[in-house]
């Protein structure tokens, strides 16, 4: 197994990643003032009147983002919480389709009835001490796994154990299955379906999901390395 090519390509694909986000930052960056003037200015008007002027845009934003839940601790707490995407009674993981549309949004498919787009936010993934409430790294980690499903060619990439401990930097393999069973419980919490959603690991197959999982199409490749001649950016830290 070549651990080098494996590392590469998702060295390789992330930083392509990154540069786009880059490029949305840089060009919001003119705009931030303006828009943390406008949060001052809602919250001062909630403060004198009691609540805020709503707008059209406001009430649809509002039926997009998902109102915070209490995480679960086990598989009796997803149980009785209820899930953030409505799938038929009796759905299984290979009924699914999860598609990045891009860094932040997927699009949750059964069968062949897509049952719509969905933010980290709405299916409990994001970073609760950011101002943004940026994706989590349970939500890096599910992206990070569809990049190694889209590459099917003769190069097959394996994502194990120890490559997701170099990848996440962590000093033993048990916190790289630790963070794979708290994406496991998120899941089933997300659909609302108890089954494992993961094959079981071995060696030589990885980390395999019984799921369709695909990257977004600016990262879906045909198995060959393509340098973007990108330095590697460590994306995982928390700053």
């Amino acid at each position: 197994m070549n651990n080098d090519y494996t590392l590469s390509v998702l060295r390789d694909a992330l930083t392509q990643r990154k540069k786009i986000e880059d490029q949305v930052r840089k060009s919001l960056e003119p705009i931030m003032p303006t828009l943390r003037f406008i949060a001052e200015m809602n919250k001062i008007y909630q403060d004198v009147y009691g609540t805020a002027e709503t707008t059209a845009e406001e009430v649809k934003l509002r039926e997009k983002v998902a109102v915070p839940t209490k995480k679960p601790k086990n598989k009796k707490d997803v149980l009785f919480m209820e899930p953030k995407v409505k799938l038929p009674a009796g759905a299984k993981w290979s009924d699914i389709t999860i598609t990045f549309k891009n860094s932040q949004d997927v699009e949750v498919q059964y069968k062949d009835t897509k049952m719509g787009v969905y933010s980290h936010e709405q299916l409990g993934f994001a970073r609760g001490n950011t101002e943004m409430n940026s994706p989590n790294k349970l939500w890096l980690l599910l992206e990070m796994l569809a990049m190694a499903e889209e590459f099917v060619s003769d190069k097959k990439v394996v994502l194990t154990k120890g490559h997701l401990k170099d990848v996440f930097q962590c000093k033993d393999e048990n916190v790289v299955e630790k963070q794979k069973s708290s994406l496991s419980m998120s899941l089933r919490l997300a659909l609302g379906i108890q089954e494992e959603p993961f094959e079981k690991y071995t060696p030589e197959q990885g980390y395999r999901p019984k799921f369709r999982l695909r990257p977004e199409p600016v990262l879906r490749g045909d198995g060959e390395l393509h340098s973007s001649g990108h330095q590697h950016l460590d994306i995982y830290s928390d700053d």
